[in-house]
């Protein structure tokens, strides 16, 4: 710990021989006038230790420090009392503008050392930032899913389409001229289809609810469900039966659209479900490069009029036909006519 003698003025720490602050030149222990070469009493006399009082020295404070006047500063001989001069250096000390603050507010006050009278610039205070507005955007996805154009959705409404829209694709010949329309409210985005040929199709989740009707993507392959109880077997009014295959004990069908109309295969449930893919399923598809093995999966539900759909895991997803406004969030997908767009909110 390094030992000296602290100035009561300036709070420097001085040397224990120092006689006056180096910093700001206040007297600290001026040298003595009698001692033990004086003739005068000698520290171990002292009944007070060094330096011993009434022996020539100054009389002192109940500090140890030489007198002040009521300046805090030094007398003066001939000054009025409670008068003095600063140290040298100290000159201007008292007339510095001092920082003042508004209790209230913290902004500090006019004529204060930061924000001058004057009309200087003043200090400004942090505040929290400023929430950019979100703007949703829609990325199309090139092939092997590298990302193409992205869409700045900037208006409250924007539609897509092949000829009239905000957005258009012109090559796409499965786009209606007006296709679909994108709605912001509130920082949320909606897509609702505008009766168009092919609709809209969203990528599912999770297990999701679909009804008699729905039409689902897997692939390439358009399918649609078909969920309403087959007919008993009973005979006509005149009691004669039909012919016909032996009835199935699926509770649902599913039915595959071909591409400019037309139905395909129709695979019944195999009991309470059906699954579809590339091969080893109930539905399957050998040649479509674009669906998984086990690509996706129809579950007879405990309520009788839908059936649930689950992705099992494909790589590109199982989609279902949107009906009516649908909200979108931040990384859905969507096709719509044969672009691939992924939504982003953020």
């Amino acid at each position: 710990m390094q030992l000296g003698l602290a100035c009561h003025v300036c709070g420097q720490l001085n040397a224990l021989s120092t006689q006056a602050c180096a910093r700001c030149g206040t007297v600290l222990a001026p040298a003595p006038v009698g001692g033990p070469a004086a003739g005068g009493p000698s520290a171990a006399s002292a009944p007070g230790g060094y330096p011993p009082a009434g022996a020539g020295y100054p009389p002192t404070s109940q500090s140890g420090y030489p007198p002040t006047s009521q300046s805090g500063y030094p007398p003066v001989p001939g000054a009025p009392p409670g008068g003095g001069v600063p140290p040298a250096g100290l000159e201007d000390l008292e007339t510095l503008p001092q920082q003042r603050f508004d209790p209230a507010t913290g902004q500090p006050l006019p004529g204060s050392a930061d924000q001058p009278a004057g009309g200087a610039a003043k200090t400004m205070f942090f505040g929290a930032l400023q929430q950019q507005p979100v703007v949703p955007r829609l990325v199309v996805i090139k092939g092997e899913g590298g990302d193409g154009a992205t869409y700045h959705l900037q208006g409250t409404t924007t539609t897509i389409g092949r000829t009239s829209a905000d957005i258009t694709f012109s090559e796409d010949p499965f786009l209606s001229p007006e296709h679909a329309k994108f709605s912001s409210q509130n920082g949320r985005l909606f897509v609702q289809d505008l009766e168009s040929n092919n609709g809209v199709f969203l990528r599912i989740k999770k297990p999701t609810p679909v009804y008699d009707g729905a039409y689902m993507l897997v692939g390439e392959q358009l399918l649609r469900l078909v969920h309403h109880p087959f007919g008993d077997g009973a005979p006509n009014a005149e009691g004669t039966y039909f012919y016909g295959s032996p009835r199935p004990a699926g509770e649902f069908q599913v039915i595959q659209h071909l591409a400019g109309g037309g139905e395909g295969r129709i695979v019944t449930a195999d009991g309470p479900s059906l699954s579809m893919g590339r091969e080893g399923n109930t539905m399957n598809f050998p040649d479509d490069r674009f669906i998984s093995g086990h690509h996706a999966r129809l579950d007879a539900s405990s309520d009788a009029d839908h059936v649930i759909l689950t992705d099992t895991g494909s790589r590109n997803g199982t989609f279902i036909r949107l009906t009516g406004a649908q909200e979108l969030f931040h990384g859905d997908y969507l096709f719509v006519g044969q672009q691939l767009l992924r939504v982003e909110i953020a």
